[in-house]
């Protein structure tokens, strides 16, 4: 441990982050361990004024963790490892430590008096405002698609898909790290005036400390459940989970590999492997991979071997690495890099997930999930939206939403990708399974063999489920015909979730109605919805259908961005205008209920590609006797 250690300064009972409310200036740097498992062994530490600040590389950060884990200086060095390779490193010589009869400073204050904890209240809500996403739902599904094919060829056996998500701080950083759940490996730095790290991460990287160095990948999650019974039911499925084991012990052997190579021979192990733990928004599965650190290695080696922690990239890392890069939307930056800080004689470090990087008046915050063979897309966003819980919160969508799911045989096989709307259009994990639980329970209570399921969910978290026979609006003898109707841009909730009020899209229906048609929305010449459907148009090699907003995200239209590829068809979300309506080879509709109808007289290939993946889909056989996308559009 780091000294001279000074007289007590505050109350035990005084949280870390009150630290972090320190004028910017002094670039406070706050470790705020959950329980002992956490930073150090769950020592609470804050280092201030930093005499030293970089930006470097990751092998120079290495040298400068190493001399300070070395002992040659009474200093704490921390260094922030971007997922690109990227770093910034600074040295504190002072600042506080929290021991069982309170908080005392340690280093070299000279004459001046340690500052007085900052008053931190936390904020109750969202702390990321205007939300936006790198993807889709749709994107992020085709990139899930993409890794299966990238598995099929050997290139990789498991792979982190992730994406960012961007908004505006509704607080002060600060206030936003007081606000977000306590973590095993929570910590806030201050890097400049206008950027700040606040992570509740749940991940340890690497350990190094007695000659032992350790990592604790986590794989696996399940959300928390509503009730303790169905919280240990979830807890338990995730332990059972055959694809969540595979997955995690594929990551557990790349890194046993990776501390192989700094490690004496025959001295690595897991112990233990594939424990649950929980987090107040989910449960998690981890292990621990440790081994006997050679007396000449480095701590640079150590980073070379084992940086980017492997259960942020996937197997084999250097593919996978390489997959990521080209799959990706946009960099990751801090995202799933690590926080690196070292003490004379110790080393500890976190995976930067659940992490806000706070730029100024913008926050960017990674959410993503490892991708296997087994992996389901619509399951797999649904996923990635629970882990941004934390920056969104567990809240009510802003304005009433709908889903209309097709039943088959007691299921609603789209029901993923429809919870999966709900989520990115506001509702929290607990709304999300109060939701799920409300639609198991209607499809129970439906005894024939079709339906649809409708759901709504309002801004005040009620929720309502329940199936009837009505049937698609798509389902017109000889096809439906488009009838262009002028009308307003519908204004639509975030992420253009489909709305429960659809009073523009059913006027533009009933004005075409006494024609018997089907209504299409236009607007200042462009194609902009259809009334019940999005809509699609083949345009020589093309398949376009107009952007979302001001168009509904509908799930099938989801569905069939996300396949089309698969179906051996080049989709795409582009302006549509009325001449591209009138001249295009093909034009039909898809919503979740009808699958995909064409305009009478206006179908083709395309069509009837998608019409087969709709019928593959409500088939009751899908997902037991999977049959490669390919097939479907032969």
């Amino acid at each position: 441990m780091i000294r001279p250690l000074g007289p007590i300064v505050a109350s035990p009972d005084v949280p870390a982050a009150a630290w972090a409310a320190l004028p910017a200036s002094r670039r406070p740097l706050v470790l705020a361990p959950s329980d002992a498992s956490g930073w150090f062994g769950g020592r609470a530490l804050v280092a201030l004024d930093p005499v030293e600040v970089a930006a470097t590389t990751l092998a120079e950060a290495g040298r400068a963790l190493d001399a300070a884990h070395a002992g040659d200086e009474q200093a704490l060095v921390v260094a922030l490892l971007g997922y690109e390779g990227d770093a910034i490193v600074a040295r504190y010589e002072r600042g506080l430590v929290r021991g069982a009869d309170g908080w005392r400073a340690w280093g070299d204050w000279g004459d001046e008096v340690p500052p007085e904890p900052g008053d931190l209240a936390a904020v109750d809500g969202p702390l990321l405002a205007d939300e936006r996403s790198d993807v889709s739902q749709a994107d992020y599904c085709r990139g899930v698609f993409d890794v299966h094919e990238a598995i099929r060829r050997g290139d990789v056996y498991v792979l982190n898909l992730t994406y960012n998500l961007r908004g505006r701080p509704t607080c002060q950083a600060p206030t936003a790290f007081a606000s977000l759940p306590a973590a095993s490996m929570g910590a806030f730095w201050q890097l400049t005036d206008d950027r700040a790290l606040a992570s509740a991460s749940p991940e340890r990287f690497v350990r190094l400390g007695g000659g032992i160095v350790e990592v604790h990948p986590i794989k696996g999650t399940r959300p928390r459940g509503l009730s303790p019974a169905e919280d240990a039911s979830l807890a338990a499925e995730l332990a059972a989970c055959e694809k969540e084991r595979a997955e995690h012990v594929m990551i557990v052997d790349l890194e046993r590999n990776d501390l192989g190579r700094v490690c004496s021979p025959g001295t690595v192990a897991v112990d233990p492997l594939m424990t649950v733990v929980q987090t107040p928004y989910a449960h998690q599965m981890v292990s621990r991979v440790c081994g006997l650190f050679r007396e000449d290695a480095t701590v640079g080696e150590l980073l070379a071997a084992a940086f980017p922690c492997g259960s942020v990239t996937g197997a084999p890392k250097v593919s996978a690495m390489a997959h990521i890069a080209r799959l990706e939307a946009a960099p990751r930056v801090a995202y799933t890099g690590s926080l690196v800080v070292a003490l004379p004689g110790e080393l500890d470090s976190s995976v930067l997930i659940r992490t806000m990087d706070v730029h100024g008046d913008e926050v960017v915050y990674g959410t993503g999930c490892g991708i296997t063979i087994d992996s389901d897309p619509a399951e797999e966003w649904l996923e990635s939206r629970l882990k941004a819980a934390p920056v969104l919160g567990d809240g009510a969508p802003p304005v009433a939403l709908r889903e209309t799911c097709r039943v088959v045989d007691g299921r609603a096989p789209l029901l993923e990708w429809h919870l999966g709307r709900l989520a990115a259009g506001g509702c929290g994990p607990t709304l999300i399974a109060r939701v799920r639980a409300a639609a198991v329970q209607a499809l129970k209570a439906w005894r024939e063999p079709r339906g649809r399921l409708g759901i709504t969910v309002t801004p005040y978290g009620e929720v309502d489920a329940a199936v009837d026979a009505h049937t698609s609006s798509l389902a017109v003898p000889g096809g439906p015909l488009g009838v262009l109707v002028p009308a307003p841009l519908p204004p639509l909730p975030q992420n253009a979730a489909k709305p429960a009020d659809r009073s523009p899209w059913d006027r533009a229906l009933i004005s075409a109605r006494p024609l018997g048609q089907q209504a299409i929305l236009t607007h200042e010449g462009r194609i902009v919805d259809g009334s019940t459907a999005n809509v699609w148009l083949r345009l020589g090699d093309r398949l376009v259908t107009p952007p979302a907003g001001p168009a509904i995200a509908g799930v099938a239209r989801a569905v069939v961005l996300a396949h089309a590829s698969e179906l051996g068809l080049r989709a795409e979300v582009a302006q549509v205008t009325l001449e591209d309506f009138e001249r295009a080879e093909e034009a039909f509709l898809t919503n979740a209920l009808g699958g995909a109808v064409a305009l009478r007289g206006r179908g083709g290939p395309a069509h009837k590609a998608v019409a087969r993946l709709f019928a593959r889909l409500w088939s009751a056989q899908w997902r037991r006797d999977p049959v490669p996308y390919t097939l479907l559009a032969k």
